[in-house]
């Protein structure tokens, strides 16, 4: 097929299970920059359960299908290890639920990884669809969109102003001090995950770009009139550097989905990702196959 101006990007699920850990990580992050991808994605949950009623956006039926005893290792610490192991490549959080941490003590978080990573790191952001994981956490189900916001308009604040101030509902503070701050200017992208409009409506007013995911080409061309109509509303355009990506799970061959991201680059996606769960004794072979697919 081969790509030119689509940037391809690989979500990786990384369970701490043997095989699957620190060693894991730096080797595929290594391997993947080596092939020409431009980005290592962690995925983001704290906890699951062996029951979930909540419906899950991203399936026909709305189920949940993860394997038992399985988890997530914490996304930063996941990046921070593919950071080191590699000098260019792109690291990204697709996407972190941003109301289940503590947003003054994740923007130091997010700063430091952004120093350790060179500069590299994009923070995709998202509110979550588990009502369960909110519940253990201790966190609100309700409200959360505004929660989110907040959480992101304190953490600009700590980023960016020498000493910082934010004033809300549910964070509030007053000329702190707060150190480092990010490498990028004026602070890491921020991504906001999400094909709700609720969620395209936020990418609009607080994020520096969107993150689509699992969405037919119809899905992502009404999401894009409504990302344009929403950028427009608050004095944006797509011109202005606004990113688009989008990406898709997938366990087949990398050749039945050419159709599909060409469809995809068409739209004036930039940027896309493939979630994978790579086996671990051939996942050398099954990154490769990606490679030949989409990478010149």
């Amino acid at each position: 097929m081969g790509r030119v101006e689509l940037k391809i990007g690989i979500v990786l699920t990384v369970d701490g299970v043997p095989g699957r850990g620190a060693e894991f990580i730096a080797e595929t992050a290594a391997y993947m920059e080596q092939l020409g991808f431009s980005s290592y994605w962690a995925p983001d949950h704290a906890l699951f359960f062996d029951k979930i009623d909540s419906r899950y956006p991203h399936s026909d039926d709305g189920t949940f299908n993860w394997l038992t005893d399985q988890g997530l290792m914490e996304p930063l610490m996941v990046l921070q290890m593919a950071a080191a192991a590699t000098k260019t490549i792109r690291v990204g959080t697709s996407v972190e639920v941003i109301t289940l941490r503590n947003p003054v003590v994740r923007s130091k978080h997010v700063a430091t990884l952004d120093h350790f990573s060179s500069g590299r790191l994009d923070y995709g952001i998202g509110l979550g669809w588990m009502k369960e994981e909110y519940a253990a956490c201790g966190v609100p189900w309700e409200r959360r969109g505004e929660r989110a916001d907040e959480y992101v308009g304190a953490m600009k604040a700590l980023w960016m102003q020498e000493r910082s101030s934010f004033h809300g509902e549910f964070v509030d503070f007053d000329n702190v001090v707060a150190f480092p701050k990010p490498l990028q200017k004026p602070h890491p992208p921020i991504l906001v995950g999400g094909v709700t409009k609720a969620a395209i409506r936020r990418s609009a007013r607080i994020g520096d770009g969107w993150y689509g995911w699992k969405m037919t080409h119809d899905e992502l061309d009404q999401a894009l009139v409504l990302l344009a109509l929403e950028l427009n509303q608050v004095g944006r355009s797509l011109d202005d550097g606004f990113r688009l990506v989008s990406g898709i799970p997938h366990h087949g061959d990398p050749e039945d989905v050419c159709d599909y991201v060409k469809g995809v680059e068409r739209r004036g996606i930039s940027e896309f990702s493939f979630g994978l769960a790579l086996s671990r004794k051939n996942w050398r072979e099954q990154i490769e196959k990606y490679a030949r697919a989409f990478i010149d």
